[in-house]
């Protein structure tokens, strides 16, 4: 999945990866799902703008290895957002 989705931050622009997000959360099949879905897109979203200025781009790998923690931390926090105070 982190393939996928570091595809994904790659290859589309921020307004294309916002409506994907969309998607996703209005066809989650629980309300579980779909607030981990919110939480897990938004971050996705902040990511893409953060790498939007960033003066190096990563590479592929280091995409999909920061993925594949989001992922982890999303699925380990049961879909609540996590506390940034």
């Amino acid at each position: 999945m982190a393939v996928q989705m570091a595809q994904l931050l790659a290859h589309s622009d921020l307004d294309e990866l916002r409506e994907i997000v969309k998607r996703w959360i209005a066809e989650a099949p629980t309300a579980r799902t779909r607030t981990t879905y919110q939480n897990f897109g938004a971050r996705l979203v902040e990511l893409k703008e953060a790498l939007a200025d960033a003066p190096v781009k990563p590479t592929q790998g280091e995409l999909e290895e920061a993925l594949t923690i989001m992922l982890r931390l999303a699925a380990e926090s049961g879909g609540k957002a996590p506390d940034t105070r």
